[in-house]
Order: structure tokens, then C-alpha cells, then sequence
């Protein structure tokens, strides 16, 4: 039997954003239920991925990584990280579009007590769509409560509100089959490229179906030195990943 660290991993989610090094700005971007095979392991399913720099402290960058939406309000106290999954970020700071450097958040048990394993950052064993999990910094934290697993970095997971603004009921208008995954009903084939609308609505009367709805997601929030991450040649990318045993 294979000990935990040596266990190897397989891709399933992906989310990208790329910046410069000095973290001036922030890149974003969005994906909830994307497919009905997503939408069955909302463990997997990477939300957004943020990346800014650090309110209280210049020197540091802020990484976050939010999964499993549409956490309902009821839903909110019992959700808790999938344990078979490995969360990780992958950081290229020498401009060949491979990770130099990743951080990885594994989760033991579930529920309010369950814990979180940070490992990082170090240079991965493997790149690329298969990882192997990496021995974890030896403090340890719980979800919901931030915690400093190494000098100079804070981590955060837990539930939070969904930052994403986005009009739901208009986008199917525009795109009838995208209901789908999270109806779980099939739009007829006569239907699935007849829309209703052809554009968003105007400013003022969009709708934001995520906030109405109260639905939140689980966040993983590194804030770490700039340093740590950085590479010389004057941007770095970042992307985040989900991964299931191989």
C-alpha cells in the first residue's frame, strides 16, 4: 500500500489567471457547474481564482482558490472540503507555461472539525495533469478558523459568500441547454439552440442570481510573501487545480 505522500493524482479541474510579478491589479475568472459530470463532484469543481496583493502588507500577495458552489444557506454550517481530493496552486515564475512551484491544501475528516494540510511552496515532483501529494507543513488547521502553518503565511478555508456576480435567469435565455447541469433537466434538442434573448440586460436590471440566492462556496486563501512565489522574469502565472487518485 502506497503511504499517503506517495500517492499520485489526476487533473480534473482547471482555472488560470496570469499577472505580473509586482501584483499590481488582479486577474479573475468564473466557472460554476460547467458540466453535469462537474456538477456530480462539486468537490472538484473550481468556482474562481483570484489573485491581489495583500491589504495589510505590501510585501505579500493574496492566492485564492474557491470550489464547490451553490452551497445553499442550509448547507453552509455542514459543507466541508472533499478529503479525497488534492487542491493545489501552480505557480510558473520563469515564463514556460510549467509549474515551478506549487501549493497544496488536503483536507482529514469532515464536517466543522475537519482539518487542513497546507504543503508549500516547493517544486512539485511531477508536472503537468498527474501530481503526487506532498509531505504537509506540520502545523495544522481547521476549517473555518485562518492559521499560520509557516513564518510569514496565513491560510484560510472555509465557506464564504460567492464573490461572482452573475445573472443566471438571462443567461439561459441566451443559452437554453447551460440549465442542464444544474437542473438536471435536458432541454429539448429543438429548444437547445433557440434563444430567447440575445443579449445580457441593461445596467440596473441585471440579477444576481448567486447573492439572491445567499449560495456561498469554500475558499482556500493563501496570503504569502511576494518573495516565495516571485521569479525574475517580470510576471508569473498561476493556476489552480483539482485532482482525484489516480
Amino acid at each position: 500500500m502506497k503511504s499517503k505522500k506517495n500517492l499520485r493524482f489526476l487533473t480534473l479541474g482547471l482555472l488560470a489567471v496570469a499577472v505580473p510579478a509586482a501584483f499590481l491589479g488582479k486577474a479573475v475568472a468564473s466557472d460554476h457547474a460547467d458540466t453535469p459530470e462537474i456538477a456530480a463532484s462539486a468537490g472538484t469543481d473550481i468556482s474562481d481564482v483570484f489573485i491581489f496583493p495583500s491589504k495589510t502588507n505590501p510585501n505579500n500577495v493574496v492566492l485564492a482558490m474557491m470550489v464547490h458552489p451553490l452551497i445553499t444557506p442550509a448547507q453552509a454550517g455542514s459543507t466541508s472540503f472533499d478529503p479525497n481530493v488534492l487542491y493545489q496552486f501552480k505557480v510558473d515564475n520563469n515564463g514556460d507555461a510549467v509549474e515551478d512551484l506549487v501549493i497544496q491544501a488536503r483536507f482529514s475528516g469532515s464536517g466543522p472539525t475537519q482539518k487542513c494540510l497546507i504543503s508549500g511552496p516547493v517544486a512539485p515532483v511531477m508536472t503537468g495533469t498527474s501530481s503526487t501529494a506532498l509531505p504537509p507543513l506540520p502545523i495544522v488547521g481547521t476549517i473555518n478558523k485562518a492559521f499560520t502553518p509557516r513564518t510569514g503565511t496565513t491560510v484560510f478555508c472555509g465557506v464564504r459568500e460567492d464573490p461572482f456576480f452573475f445573472d443566471l435567469e438571462q443567461f439561459f435565455t441566451i443559452l437554453p441547454d447551460r440549465a442542464t447541469p444544474v437542473s438536471g433537466v435536458n432541454v429539448p434538442v429543438d429548444q437547445a439552440d433557440v434563444p430567447q434573448a440575445t443579449s445580457w440586460r441593461a445596467p440596473g436590471q441585471a440579477v444576481d442570481f448567486l447573492s439572491n440566492g445567499g449560495y456561498n462556496v469554500l475558499a482556500i486563501v493563501v496570503e504569502i510573501p511576494k518573495a516565495d512565489i516571485g521569479g525574475a522574469s517580470g510576471q508569473i502565472g498561476m493556476w489552480c487545480t483539482t485532482s482525484v487518485p489516480q
